[in-house]
Formats: C-alpha cells, sequence, structure tokens
C-alpha cells in the first residue's frame, strides 16, 4: 500500500471520479478500496489533510449586541433559582408518582389475595352445601310428617289467596277464618 498526496488534478477512485479542487465545504466522497468478491483490498490510504479555516468576514457589531449577547449567555441568579425551585418541584413529583404507583401496586396484590380467598372460601361453602344437602333424605322427613305425626297435604278448600302489591309482602297475626 502506497501513501500518495493530493494533487490538484482529477483522479479515479474505483467508480467515482473525485476532484480535489472542488469546494471545502462540499462533501468529499472517498473511496478507498474496490471490492472483488468477498474480499476487500486497501488500495490506498489518503493521508488527512489539515483544513485552512478561512476567517469569515466580520462584520461590525456594535456595543450594544455584544452586551446583548453576553448577557444572554450569563444565567442570572433569578434564573438559577428558578432553575432550582423547578427542579426540586420536578423530584418531589417523581418521589409522590412513585410512591402512588407503589401503593397501587400493593392495593392490586392484596386485591388478588382476598379474590383468591373468597374464592376457596365459596368453593368451601359449596361443599358444605352439597354434603349437608346430600345427608337429609327428604322422603324420610316427608314418611314422617304423613305417618308419625299425622301431618297431611293441604287441599283446595284450605288455600287462601290474597292479592297484594307488586312491591310489598303479607304478614299474617292471626289465625284466617272463612
Amino acid at each position: 500500500m502506497a501513501n500518495r498526496k493530493r494533487t490538484g488534478t482529477a483522479r479515479s477512485n474505483g467508480n467515482r471520479r473525485v476532484n480535489s479542487n472542488s469546494s471545502r465545504a462540499a462533501i468529499r466522497y472517498r473511496i478507498d478500496t474496490y471490492e472483488d468478491g468477498n474480499a476487500v483490498r486497501y488500495l490506498e490510504e489518503e493521508e488527512e489533510e489539515d483544513f485552512e479555516l478561512r476567517p469569515h468576514p466580520r462584520k461590525h457589531v456594535s456595543e450594544r449586541t455584544k452586551a446583548n449577547r453576553l448577557r444572554a449567555r450569563n444565567m442570572s441568579v433569578g434564573y438559577v433559582l428558578f432553575l432550582t425551585v423547578v427542579c426540586v418541584i420536578t423530584v418531589f413529583l417523581c418521589i409522590h408518582y412513585l410512591q402512588l404507583r407503589e401503593t397501587y401496586t400493593n392495593q392490586a396484590e392484596t386485591i388478588a389475595v382476598m379474590e383468591s380467598k373468597l374464592s376457596r372460601l365459596q368453593a368451601d361453602n359449596d361443599a358444605y352445601e352439597k354434603q349437608t344437602e346430600a345427608s337429609v333424605d327428604l322422603e324420610a322427613i316427608r314418611k314422617t310428617a304423613l305417618n308419625r305425626l299425622g301431618m297431611h297435604y293441604a287441599t283446595e278448600s284450605q288455600i287462601r289467596y290474597y292479592s297484594a302489591e307488586e312491591n310489598s309482602y303479607v304478614r299474617q297475626y292471626g289465625t284466617v277464618t272463612n
């Protein structure tokens, strides 16, 4: 690999043609490699040139403009105090938000535990109810009521119907006679 110094002539690098006398502000294309298959070979290395920055012609700036620019660069005590207060308030709001978020998370976990406990208690209650229903023999109770206690089913003449308002109920305080 040989180092070459740039000259003012145009030369060809790969598929692009680069003119070294082009404007300094223009985008430079450097193609230092040629691709042949899957191997890349470096054909040359260029030295980086230090470009001289041309000083821009300065316009005459008034003293008032210079003072305004200087004042704009410096932060006043009031501005620093304002930024400090805003930062402190922001930190406190973030802390408060995190505390609320933690409280919400804890409550959600507590609700999940309670729902699981309720579900387990409902399952246990259903199991006890089924067990109780299975242990009671309704046919034995009917036979005992009819045979031993002398009870019988009510006849149509013994049934009295009352009309009541829609959402009310009837209380019987005494015997009902014909």
